[in-house]
């Protein structure tokens, strides 16, 4: 397959006609500054993938963290981490992960100032992602057997060592993408076994299997093309690092490589690889994220599917949605309904993985819920 001739989609006119226009409902889910039950969650969180570029403008993810409480909360719209390698200019953007928990919870912001290896950002959003990449890439199972690494055709930094031998058992990253005003967004990613898949030594290919339709990575590539993602494989606590640039395909032969069960993904971002490399990560050492002690019972935990509504209830309440908003926040506000809602949304999942292709996938957390 020649990658240079593959079909390019350049608007945004081209994207959403194939994924889709979010719904407004979609984007009332976010808020401008850290509520409580945010506050909750970061105090629980050992881990979160970060996408920054350094003074230089190069685009950068790490995993960073290593303990609950990682991040410090100044103040609903500031907050502080140690950043022990570089430093962060300008925006910048987190997902936090919670062991054992398929929600992810993403923020986005700008860096305020530094002091010594601990960086302040001023946090301008906050939202609740769904499980499915979670789900997906089963990132809190017993890590799957690897298969054999394919050989890599050509030369480029997808020969490095052990590169290929990382992308062949990652089902997992975090993928950290900028617009052209200012703001920037990383974003989980996983599918089933490898989650990037390598087309020759210096092109990758991420599937993109329909979601909620915010698609925030892909939009930001048609406006800035430079990204970066950080890779997992569970078990391992090295970590591999990728930069380059990126592009939107929905080239049919090449999206049928990546079918599921018949239903190939809507579309693909292809990576043009500058720079690959794996390297030790104290932050995912330190966190025990793959030892299932650590991981949190989602009864617990602020369930962040509540926690969503609770925004949106907000957020509705805000735009003078009336009656509407008001019956929304009643009901998020009711104690434990994250526990009574939860078997709805677990079957919401189970539909939307069923349409993309899986049939085997544990939907539930601790208490799993197999497709099929």
């Amino acid at each position: 397959m020649q990658f240079s001739a593959l079909h390019r989609m350049t608007t945004f006119d081209e994207v959403e006609a194939v994924v889709g226009r979010p719904p407004s409902i979609i984007m009332l889910k976010q808020v401008s500054a850290l509520d409580e039950g945010c506050r909750a969650i970061l105090a629980l969180c050992p881990l979160a993938g970060f996408g920054h570029r350094d003074a230089d403008g190069v685009s950068r993810t790490a995993f960073v963290g290593g303990a609950p409480g990682f991040v410090r909360v100044h103040s609903p719209t500031r907050i502080s981490f140690t950043l022990p390698d570089g430093e962060a200019h300008g925006p910048v953007s987190f997902v936090f992960l919670l062991p054992g928990i398929r929600e992810t919870l993403r923020v986005n912001g700008s860096v305020a100032r530094r002091k010594g290896t601990e960086t302040f950002v001023d946090v301008q959003e906050a939202y609740v992602h769904c499980g499915q990449a979670v789900i997906r890439s089963r990132l809190w199972q017993p890590p799957a057997p690897t298969p054999p690494t394919p050989g890599v055709e050509g030369d480029g930094p997808l020969r490095g060592p052990g590169v290929a031998d990382f992308l062949t058992a990652a089902p997992f990253l975090a993928l950290s993408t900028w617009d052209d005003s200012g703001g920037g967004d990383t974003s989980p990613r996983g599918d089933r076994d490898v989650v990037a898949r390598v087309l020759d030594a210096r092109t990758l290919v991420i599937p993109d299997r329909r979601g909620n339709r915010r698609a925030d990575s892909l939009h930001n590539v048609l406006r800035d093309d430079r990204l970066s993602f950080a890779a997992l494989v569970p078990g391992r606590t090295d970590v591999l690092h990728v930069r380059g640039r990126g592009s939107i395909t929905d080239d049919p032969a090449l999206l049928e490589t990546m079918a599921l069960r018949g239903t190939p993904p809507h579309a693909a971002l292809l990576v043009d690889v500058d720079h690959a490399e794996v390297t030790a990560c104290a932050a995912v050492a330190r966190s025990g994220v793959w030892t299932a002690a650590t991981h949190l019972d989602r009864h617990a935990v602020p369930d962040l599917m509540a926690l969503a509504g609770a925004h949106l209830a907000a957020n509705m309440a805000d735009a003078r949605r009336g009656p509407l908003a008001r019956a929304l926040k009643a009901v998020v506000g009711i104690p434990g309904i994250g526990r009574v809602l939860r078997p709805v949304v677990d079957r919401a999942y189970r539909s939307g993985l069923r349409k993309e292709g899986y049939e085997d996938v544990e939907v539930g957390s601790r208490r799993g819920v197999r497709l099929g």
